[in-house]
């Protein structure tokens, strides 16, 4: 469960970590964050990458594969 699934009024009363954990919450890694956003975003056919050009055909569809595989990703 992530903090969107818990009710908004019952978020509004937590107040320390463990009451966070009581009520569902667990945690996701920043990688299965980007991986579920990036899916989201291509099952609704939204643009993934937007003000970066030049890259359409290039990077950008191999950092896509790179974050679906679950890869580890250095970006220099």
């Amino acid at each position: 469960m992530n903090y969107r699934d818990i009710p908004s009024e019952k978020l509004l009363q937590i107040k320390t970590l463990g009451e966070l954990r009581a009520a569902g919450y667990e945690p996701r890694s920043v990688k299965e964050e980007l991986r579920e956003n990036l899916m989201a975003r291509l099952q609704a056919k939204q643009p993934v990458v937007e003000g970066i050009y030049g890259y359409e055909h290039t990077v950008i569809p191999d950092l896509q594969r790179a974050i679906l595989a679950r890869h580890n990703v250095n970006l220099l």
